[in-house]
Formats: structure tokens, C-alpha cells, sequence
């Protein structure tokens, strides 16, 4: 049977969960107009950080991509970007690198005048949009359209232990169903690189998996140059070992970096900030229209531009139950994995998670260098 879920099919092929408007500042100095703007508009959300403002090479790199990812985002409707006017993170340069057939617009408050002049245009733009987006409705849709994004946050043995049988099968009925699993690389994996090298016949994935498996390797600013290695500890070998069983029977395609797209369907890996929502953010800049957190007890936070369902284990630990989507139980893996499906399609399907209830959901981009 082919699976479907009910979305908004874009132009360029892509499925989103979701119609948001975007309004997206390019720099820190520009959050206060961008979230006067979405406030005023239905179906709008901010897209603010502290970002954009001397930075320099990569740093300033990453953030560029992760801006022009999140609109390219195919749960996005349309997108309007504000910037100061002044920043290295330029309205002008940013269009250019957006590839989209979306409503797009750009303009900065100094070439407008003022913040006033800025947000009147901003609102006028944006809620014609949004009248747009309110007259669309979704279609039926397969389930190869999805892209779900799949990280750990949190987690301990024993929860791992009791999710990682499930996760495993619903990972199976994604892949089968065509659709494309992007799973955090997190601190917490990393031990197990050797073990998801042999999941691999992406050569520069083997090798960059082989090689993160050794030691932790983590950049310094200091004298020294490069990377500082430092090997890992029995206790943290032994939970990568256990986090590993959530994809071990699954051919890994490809190790995705910051901003990298998947390139074709299936389970590939990417690289994950220490910050849940810099982890999340990346998820939306390289295309994902959902996501599964892995917890041990729930999490207070998650993505605006998706929809975050949180999944915990029954294991005696006191929850954070009304923010919890699916709590796993021991045994009946596939029946768990077949339910946490069915409702994974509901949500994309347009059911709002707890997160989305509670309206919690933030943005933000992760640095990999110092500002000046």
C-alpha cells in the first residue's frame, strides 16, 4: 500500500506540512521591525537570531546558507526578508542566493526610511500573502514528499533501550515508503563512528565516519591551531553503542554538513550543534517539513518552521507528559512503529504536535567562527 498525507505540493515539486508566512530578519539588528510585522499578519512567523553582523568567512557562510534554506523551505508559502541596511549580511546578496518559485520580497530599513515605513510595507506585502496562502488547501500526497528529520536530545540508556527497537521500524517504513530520513549526528553518537561506517558506501562518508569515531574532535581558538582530540570514555562508547541500534540495520547515503541537502531518498546523516534548536533550525534550512525528537523526559522548545513531535519511552522517568506526543512502550515493536507512523502522517497531514499547541518554537544559527 502507498502511504499519503494530505499537504501543499509546491511548484518546484516539494511538499509542505505547513503554509506559514515567512518574515525573515537577515541580522540581529532587524529582529525588533520582523516580529512587529508577523505579529500583524495571520499565518506568519518570525524568523529572528543574532546573527548576521561581522562575520567572516564560513561563519558568515553558514549563515547566509541557513537564511536562504529556510526560505527555499517548502513549509513556507511565501517569505519577505528585512534587514538594517548597513550589515554583512546584505537583503540584496541574500535574494540572489534563493533559489525558489515562492513569493519573495527583500528590503531594509534603512532603504525605506525608518522602521515605520519598514514594517507598514512589511504588513501591507505579508498579509496579501497570507489571504493567498489562506485560499490554498492541501491535496493528497505520497509519502515520499516527506523529509523527516530525526535527532536525540537528552537521552539515556535506559529510554534508548526501550525506543530504539521502534524507531528502527519506523525508520524502515520511511525508507520504504520513499520518503527521506535526515538523522542527527550528535556528541552523544559520535563514539559510534566505526560502527556507522560500515552502514556506508559513500567512501568520503566511511572516512569521515571512521575518523569522527576515534576521538572527539573539537575546534580551538588559542595558540594551537586545528583540532583538539580527546579520546572517549568507555561509558560514553557504550550509550553511542545503544543509540547506534536506532538506525543500525539502515544503509546510511551520505554525511550531510551545515546547510547540505540530501540529494536523493533515503537515511543520511548530518552534523548537529550542541543547541537543540541550532540542530532543529538546520534541519528546516536543508529541507525537512517535520521532525522527531528523541527525549528521556521532553523538551521545553523546538522549531517555528516545523512541526516537532516529541517521543519519550515508558520507563518510570517522570515525564513532561503534556508535552510529549508518543510515549513508547516495551514490546509490540511494529505495532509502535505502525501507530508513531500513523501519526507522524497525521501531523504532516496538518494535527498540531504539543510543541505547536503551546506555540513553542524558536530559530536560530549556530557559529563556526569568532565575529570581529
Amino acid at each position: 500500500m502507498g502511504y499519503t498525507f494530505k499537504g501543499y505540493l509546491r511548484e518546484d515539486g516539494l511538499a509542505g506540512t505547513r503554509n506559514h508566512i515567512g518574515i525573515v530578519s537577515s541580522v540581529i539588528c532587524s529582529s525588533v521591525i520582523t516580529n512587529e510585522i508577523a505579529d500583524k499578519v495571520p499565518g506568519a512567523i518570525p524568523i529572528t537570531h543574532a546573527n548576521g553582523c561581522a562575520q567572516l568567512g564560513d561563519d558568515f557562510q553558514v549563515t547566509k546558507n541557513m537564511l536562504a534554506g529556510i526560505v527555499e523551505n517548502p513549509n513556507f508559502h511565501s517569505a519577505l526578508l528585512i534587514g538594517l541596511g548597513c550589515e554583512t549580511n546584505q537583503v540584496a546578496g541574500l535574494l540572489k542566493s534563493i533559489s525558489t518559485t515562492k513569493p519573495l520580497e527583500g528590503f531594509s530599513i534603512q532603504q525605506m526610511a525608518g522602521g515605520k515605513n519598514t514594517a507598514e510595507r512589511g504588513i501591507t506585502t505579508a498579509l496579501t500573502w497570507s489571504k493567498e496562502a489562506k485560499q490554498s488547501s492541501r491535496t493528497e500526497l505520497p509519502a515520499s514528499l516527506l523529509k523527516v528529520g530525526i535527532v536525540t536530545e537528552d537521552i539515556d540508556e535506559a529510554s534508548l533501550q526501550v525506543i530504539a527497537p521502534v524507531i528502527n521500524a519506523l525508520i524502515e517504513l520511511l525508507i520504504t515508503s520513499g520518503a527521506t530520513v535526515v538523522f542527527g549526528l550528535t556528541k552523544t553518537l559520535e563514539p559510534a563512528g566505526n560502527l556507522l561506517a560500515l552502514n556506508t558506501q559513500d567512501a568520503s562518508a566511511k572516512k569521515n565516519l571512521t575518523y569522527i569515531g576515534e576521538a572527539l574532535s573539537r575546534r580551538r581558538w588559542e595558540k594551537a591551531q586545528g583540532y583538539l582530540r580527546t579520546n572517549f570514555s568507555e561509558q560514553e562508547k557504550s550509550l553511542a553503542a545503544l543509540e547506534y541500534q536506532l538506525i543500525n540495520t539502515h544503509e546510511i547515503q551520505s554525511l550531510l554538513d551545515y546547510n547540505q541537502k540530501p540529494a536523493k531518498n533515503g537515511l543520511h546523516l548530518i552534523k548537529t550543534s550542541g543547541s537543540i534548536v541550532e540542530t532543529l533550525s538546520n534541519f528546516a534550512s536543508v529541507g525537512c517539513n517535520l521532525s522527531i525528537i528523541l527525549s528521556k523526559r521532553g523538551i521545553l522548545t523546538g522549531s517555528n518552521a516545523l512541526p516537532c513531535m516529541i517521543v519519550t519511552a515508558n520507563n518510570g522517568i517522570n515525564h513532561t507528559n503534556n508535552l510529549v506526543d508518543y510515549e513508547i512502550q516495551e514490546n509490540q515493536i511494529s505495532q509502535q512503529a505502525q501507530a508513531l507512523f500513523t501519526q507522524l502522517i497525521e501531523v504532516s497531514s496538518g494535527k498540531l504536535t504539543k510543541l505547536e499547541e503551546y506555540e513553542l518554537g524558536e530559530f536560530a544559527i549556530p557559529h563556526i567562527g569568532t565575529t570581529f
